[in-house]
C-alpha cells in the first residue's frame, strides 16, 4: 500500500498508468449508475441533462408585462452594452405614447460615436504614455502602447451607454440603420487596429507634433467608420418636425441623466456608493463614471418590482455562460439541467454567491432589460421577463424567462430610474468612496 506523500512534498505527476486506471473507473461508475453517455456524447450536454420537471413547471404566465418594441439582434457584436440601454428608451417612450409600437432606435448610432470618442481618448493616451518614455523602460513602454492600440474592442458599461444618449441624443432606426459591419465588427477592428497603430508610432517619434497627428488619425477613423457604418444624421424628422437627435431623445422622454446602476456584491459594504474613474468614454464627465450603488440582493429585488410598476424597464447585467439556461425555450432556471443525469452524481454544486465572486466562477457577462414580472398574490416574484438582444430565433421568439433562483444566482448589476431609489440611496452617488481593489466584483 503507497504511503501518503509527506505534507509539503510535490505531488507525484501524472502518467499513463494513472489516467488510464482513473478512465477506467469512471465508466465503471457511470454505468452503474445508469447514465446515457451515448446521449450525451452524440446530442450534447443540454439534450441529455434537461430536467422534466422544471419544464412541466414553466409557463408563460406575467401578472405584469410593459410594452418594449421589437426584439433585436446584436449578432456577432459585443454591443449588447447598447443594445439593452435602447429597450429602456423604447419602453419609456411606448409609456409615453411618443413612438409607434414598431418604432426602435438606432444602436449604430451609438456605435459610431462611441467608437469616435473611443479613438479621442486612446490618442491622448498614446501621447501621455509618449510623455513619459523616459522613466519607462523599452518594453514597459511597448506594452503599454500595445495595449492601447489593441484597446479599441466591443464591450462596454451602462453608464457609458448613458453617457453617449446625453450627449449625443438618439436616431430612429430608418435615420442610420444597421450595416453588415455593425452586425459582424471584426473586420472594421482590425483596420481600426492598424490606422493606431500608425498614429502610435508616429507620435512616438515626433510628439512635438502630436495635435497634428492627433487631428489626421481622427479624421482616418470616421472616414473608416463612414464607409463601413454609415454618417451619422445631423437632424431627425419626427411628427412633421426637424429635431436634433438631442432634441429626439428628449421628445420621446428618455433622459439618461435620471439613470443609475446598482449592484450587489457580499463582498464589499451595502448601502455605499463606490466610483470607477477614468473611462474612455466618460472622460470629463464625471457624473457618468462608473457609480454604483452597493445593496443587498433583496433590494436588488425590491428595485426591479418597484421599477415595473412605476412603467420603467428595468436594464440588468447577468452571467449568461453558467449551463443553466435553456436557449431553445428561453428558461433561464438554475435547475434546468440535472448534472447528476449527466455524471451520475451531483459533482457540480452551486457555491455560495460571495465564493462565486470571490473565486471568480460567476461575472457579470451580458446586458439585458426585464419588462415584465409574475408575482403570485403572497410572496415574491416567480420570474421576469427578458427582453434579449440575439434574435427571434433563440429563447421564446427572443424572450427569456428568468427565474427567481437565477434571478439571485446570476444577476450583478442592475439599471434603474432613479425615482425607485429612497432618498438615502440618491443622495449616496453625490458622496462616491473609492473603489477597493479597482474592481466591482
Amino acid at each position: 500500500m503507497a504511503s501518503a506523500p509527506k505534507a509539503g512534498s510535490a505531488p507525484a505527476s501524472l502518467g499513463r498508468d494513472w489516467v488510464t486506471r482513473a478512465a477506467a473507473q469512471a465508466s465503471a461508475s457511470l454505468q452503474c449508475g445508469g447514465v446515457n453517455v451515448a446521449r450525451l456524447r452524440r446530442f450534447g450536454f443540454h439534450s441529455a441533462a434537461r430536467d422534466a420537471q422544471v419544464l412541466a413547471r414553466h409557463d408563460r404566465r406575467y401578472t405584469l408585462e410593459l410594452p418594449f418594441g421589437g426584439i433585436e439582434d446584436q449578432e456577432n457584436s459585443g454591443n449588447c452594452w447598447l443594445f439593452a440601454p435602447l429597450v429602456l428608451a423604447r419602453a419609456a417612450a411606448l409609456q409615453r405614447g411618443a413612438v409607434e409600437a414598431d418604432e426602435t432606435f438606432s444602436e449604430t448610432h451609438l456605435y459610431f460615436v462611441s467608437l469616435a470618442e473611443t479613438a479621442s481618448a486612446t490618442l491622448d493616451d498614446v501621447y501621455r504614455i509618449v510623455q513619459r518614455k523616459d522613466s519607462l523602460d523599452r518594453d514597459t513602454l511597448r506594452r503599454q502602447l500595445s495595449q492601447e492600440v489593441m484597446g479599441l474592442d466591443d464591450g462596454g458599461e451602462w453608464e457609458w451607454a448613458f453617457n453617449l444618449i446625453e450627449k449625443y441624443g438618439l436616431v430612429p432606426a430608418r435615420g442610420m440603420r444597421e450595416t453588415a459591419s455593425s452586425r459582424d465588427t471584426k473586420a472594421m477592428r482590425v483596420d481600426l487596429r492598424e490606422r493606431f497603430a500608425r498614429a502610435a508610432r508616429a507620435i512616438r517619434a515626433r510628439p512635438g507634433a502630436y495635435l497634428k497627428i492627433r487631428e489626421q488619425a481622427l479624421r482616418d477613423v470616421v472616414r473608416i467608420l463612414v464607409a463601413h457604418l454609415g454618417a451619422p444624421p445631423r437632424h431627425v424628422k419626427h411628427e412633421g418636425r426637424t429635431l436634433t437627435p438631442t432634441e429626439y431623445a428628449q421628445h420621446v422622454g428618455f433622459r439618461a441623466a435620471d439613470w443609475r446602476v446598482v449592484i450587489s456584491n457580499p463582498l464589499l459594504p451595502f448601502r455605499r456608493v463606490y466610483e470607477q474613474r477614468g473611462s474612455a468614454l466618460t472622460r470629463g464627465r464625471g457624473r457618468f463614471n462608473l457609480r454604483r450603488l452597493n445593496v443587498p440582493q433583496r433590494r436588488l429585488r425590491a428595485l426591479v418590482r418597484a421599477s415595473l410598476e412605476r412603467g420603467f424597464a428595468v436594464g440588468f447585467s447577468a452571467d449568461i455562460d453558467r449551463n443553466d439556461i435553456d436557449h431553445t425555450r428561453g428558461i433561464m432556471h438554475p435547475g434546468i439541467f440535472d448534472r447528476g443525469r449527466v455524471y451520475g452524481s451531483r459533482l457540480i454544486r452551486d457555491l455560495p454567491r460571495h465564493e462565486d465572486i470571490y473565486l471568480g466562477v460567476a461575472t457579470s457577462k451580458h446586458a439585458m432589460a426585464i419588462a415584465g414580472i409574475d408575482i403570485p398574490r403572497l410572496g415574491g416574484a416567480v420570474k421576469y421577463r427578458v427582453v434579449n438582444s440575439w434574435g427571434r430565433e433563440l429563447g421564446d421568439h427572443g424572450i427569456y424567462h428568468m427565474y427567481a433562483e437565477w434571478f439571485e444566482e446570476n444577476v450583478f448589476k442592475l439599471a434603474v430610474h432613479e425615482s425607485v431609489l429612497d432618498a438615502r440611496e440618491r443622495a449616496a452617488y453625490d458622496d462616491p468612496q473609492a473603489l477597493p481593489g479597482g474592481r466591482f466584483y
